[in-house]
C-alpha cells in the first residue's frame, strides 16, 4: 500500500500522506477545492484518515 492517497469526491480533492512528525507516526489528511484547504486532520491509520477525509468532504458538500 502506498504511503500517499488522493481522491476526488463531491468536487473536493482528498489528500492523505504520512505525517511529517517522525516521533508520532500518523497520517495527515486534507480536503481541498480550488487551491483552498477546507478541512485537515490527523489519524493513526491510513484507512482512518481516508474515512475521516471522506466524511469531511461529504459534510462540506451538504452545506
Amino acid at each position: 500500500m502506498s504511503d500517499s492517497y488522493e481522491e476526488e469526491i463531491f468536487g473536493y480533492t482528498i489528500y492523505v500522506e504520512v505525517s511529517a512528525d517522525r516521533y508520532n507516526p500518523a497520517f495527515s489528511w486534507s480536503v481541498c477545492k480550488d487551491n483552498i484547504e477546507y478541512e485537515t486532520g490527523l489519524a493513526f491509520s491510513k484507512d482512518d484518515a481516508i474515512a475521516e477525509a471522506r466524511a469531511a468532504a461529504t459534510k462540506l458538500s451538504s452545506e
